[in-house]
């Protein structure tokens, strides 16, 4: 088989023989690459013959990957955000609260005083218990949906 023509292009053979993947020597497989790569005119005949072949098809989708990754960035942009309000919100009332140790009516009784301190401490603690036991249910509330997403597939 001849691979170049007279005025130095490849020849239809050729092409042809490297389009449908038929059996050719290696010297000549490497001639053939050499020469498409600075020869517009062969490589515009080979595309062209390419253009008339049937494209290949990736093997998996990379869709339900995609998806899958894009979710589990929301979770935790979601769950950070969340995160971030809480301690927000825990750092100003502790703030806010920070002045139940003075006494305001400049009372001498240091036990009730105390007594008043044990009594605000044990609300706030309670209070942060039901807030922080919310939260986590909103959370995995959250979390369970859009895993139950994950897993049924994408719907559109």
């Amino acid at each position: 088989m001849e691979i170049f023509r007279a005025d130095g292009h490849l020849t239809d053979e050729a092409l042809s023989a490297l389009t449908e993947g038929r059996p050719l020597e290696e010297l000549a497989r490497l001639e053939m690459a050499e020469h498409l790569a600075f020869c517009d005119l062969c490589l515009q005949r080979y595309t062209d013959a390419l253009a008339g072949t049937e494209l290949a098809a990736p093997p998996a989708s990379c869709r339900e990957g995609l998806w899958r990754r894009v979710r589990a960035r929301a979770i935790r942009l979601v769950t950070s955000r969340y995160a971030t309000a809480a301690a927000a919100v825990l750092l100003a009332l502790t703030l806010v609260w920070s002045d139940i140790g003075r006494p305001t009516d400049l009372s001498p009784d240091p036990p009730a005083v105390s007594h008043r301190i044990q009594s605000h401490l044990a609300w706030w603690n309670d209070s942060l218990d039901r807030a922080v036991s919310g939260l986590a249910d909103l959370l995995d509330a959250v979390g369970g949906r859009l895993s139950e997403s994950t897993q049924g597939g994408i719907h559109s």
